[in-house]
């Protein structure tokens, strides 16, 4: 289980927490939530997860701490999910264009009653329509799309609106885009030993060097130098050469007189 902060554009990993065998998803991520709340509770004010996450358990868990959940509404929860397909329906109550072009319809409602959960919730209903430019058959062919998306949350509307709701439910697929994908060429599928503290403590530097470089490559390169190394595995291969190459005498912590006892 990986927490990772979305809103900004460093793929910044808080913490993660191993599933033990026997046990599922969110009892890891309870585990994983207790220390979130113990070491950067100022950090975020939200719990986002996929359907799996949308449980009482986890519900109340995050109500305790002071925290909103948001989740992704699917068949796992079908007596909500149903309501919400009847109720949010007929004339959208915003219609924008996103910056990617699509044309989005929002449908948000309150007041939704989510089977154990006893509070009332919220519910938000995109309707996402754009042109798929794809090459078939040599040639360049548009076809139309169109997904539909369900979200379930405590967040009130007097907080956050539709289209900033949306934004942040589909955000959630950074986790798998700018840490779990990207990572795949940094070594995070291989298992380099097999004591359960090592994996930990690979995974736990593996992160931190990742995020580490992130803040370099974003806030250090200029422009020509980030046209040069177009990705972060890239200036990760050029610092490893430039160790290489290096000789004692450059290494600054390395100089000085010895110091004799």
């Amino acid at each position: 289980m990986v927490a990772h902060l979305i809103g900004f554009d460093l793929p910044i990993v808080l913490d993660l927490e191993p599933i033990l065998p026997g046990e599922d998803e969110i009892a890891a991520a309870k585990r994983l939530i207790e220390r979130l709340m113990e070491h950067y509770a100022r950090f975020f004010d939200v719990i986002q997860g996929d359907a799996l996450y949308w449980e009482k358990p986890l519900f109340e868990l995050c109500r305790q701490k002071g925290k909103y959940l948001l989740a992704v509404l699917k068949d796992n929860n079908p007596a909500l999910l149903a309501d919400a397909r009847v109720l949010l329906d007929g004339e959208p109550d915003l219609i924008r264009q996103d910056e990617n072009g699509r044309h989005i319809r929002y449908w948000d409602q309150e007041g939704f009653t989510s089977g154990a959960i006893q509070e009332p919730v919220r519910v938000l209903r995109t309707e996402e329509n754009w042109l798929q430019r794809e090459r078939v058959a040599h040639r360049w062919v548009e076809t139309p799309r169109t997904s539909n998306w369900f979200w379930a949350t405590d967040i009130p509307q007097r907080l956050i609106p539709s289209r900033q709701l949306a934004q942040a439910g589909h955000k959630r697929w950074k986790i798998e885009n700018c840490i779990f994908n990207a990572l795949g060429d940094w070594g995070l599928n291989h298992c380099y030993h097999h004591q359960p503290q090592a994996i930990l403590n690979f995974l736990l530097i593996l992160f931190i060097a990742y995020i580490l470089l992130a803040c370099f490559y974003q806030r250090n390169l200029n422009k020509q130098s980030r046209r040069i190394f177009s990705t972060l595995i890239g200036v990760a291969r050029e610092i490893l050469h430039g160790i290489h190459r290096m000789k004692a005498r450059d290494v600054p912590w390395a100089r000085g007189s010895p110091v004799s006892a």
